[in-house]
């Protein structure tokens, strides 16, 4: 017999919060699943990101894989929380087909249902984006879900981990926070205009906004992309990033894979900053490292 889809939905639901508590992560805080997986499972998931046709791919082997395609950063994220989600209920390997070229949509295109796939797309979402963690990201920055704007929703995603599509879908059809004129407004309303609103001439394709109420101790990002941290923000070096002030904090440009601590100069804050390359292919657990040429891992 098929499970329902509120069973299903109840039972990837429990499951991701199980995982939080296996791995003392506190359900008001995001939760890099890339450290996750390679971290704290015994034994380790290996995760690579190769340059294959794939949104994705979970191996069920003695020593797991999940293989992520050259995807956005944060369409990344995602699928290695759907191919942990397969790891989680114990389905063989999986092959996710390589979806239409959106943001960071987690399922923008009518595929046949399969009650596998709905277990892991869901699992996904509430590891990365349980009703907790959400309302605490909008309540300590003295917001709340229910009247968020597309600036305040772009935000809670970036500290999140997760795109801004993603969360404004999980907002609308998972959690239901907004009343139906809220959530249209963010599914309308597309990144361009987010990150003009932001940073006016001075927006970047591919931008991220940290501050202080981050709740991960590092940030993930890549070459050629921009990093938006608060007024006063400083590097231990320069060799990852250039700064550009603007109204809004100062905008660090990435300019080189690398690892740097930005902090606060009241000492009352701080994260690192890992940097891949662009197009980086290779284990997860380096991507941040400084690679010669010849280097195949």
């Amino acid at each position: 017999m098929i499970a329902s889809l509120e069973d299903l939905a109840r039972k990837a639901v429990a499951r991701a919060a199980s995982v939080r508590d296996r791995f003392d992560v506190p359900m008001t805080s995001a939760v890099n699943v890339f450290d996750l997986c390679i971290e704290s499972y015994k034994p380790k998931i290996v995760v690579r990101f190769q340059d294959i046709s794939m949104e994705g791919v979970y191996l069920r082997e003695p020593r797991p894989e999940i293989w992520l395609g050259l995807r956005p950063l944060f369409r990344r994220v995602y699928n290695v929380a759907h191919e942990l989600g397969h790891h989680e209920f114990g389905h063989g390997c999986t092959f996710d087909e390589l979806l239409a070229d959106s943001e960071d949509d987690e399922d923008n295109a009518p595929r046949p249902f399969d009650p596998n796939e709905y277990l892991a797309n869901t699992f996904a979402a509430y590891l990365l984006m349980p009703r907790v963690a959400v309302s605490y990201a909008f309540t300590i920055r003295g917001w709340k879900a229910e009247t968020a704007t597309p600036v305040q929703c772009f935000m809670v995603a970036c500290s999140l981990g997760v795109g801004y599509e993603t969360l404004a879908k999980h907002l609308a059809y998972g959690l239901r926070l907004p009343p139906e004129r809220v959530w249209k407004t963010l599914l309308d309303t597309k990144l361009p205009a987010i990150r003009r609103e932001l940073l006016d001439a001075q927006a970047k394709p591919k931008l991220t906004v940290i501050d202080r109420h981050h709740t991960l101790k590092a940030v993930d990002t890549e070459v050629g992309a921009a990093v938006l941290m608060p007024p006063g923000t400083e590097m231990e070096h320069r060799r990852v990033a250039t700064v550009e002030e603007t109204p809004r904090g100062r905008l660090f440009h990435i300019q080189k894979p690398g690892l740097v601590r930005a902090y606060s100069k009241d000492g009352k804050w701080a994260v690192s900053v890992r940097a891949m390359a662009d197009k980086y292919v290779g284990l997860a657990w380096c991507r941040h490292l400084e690679r010669k040429e010849g280097d195949n891992e």
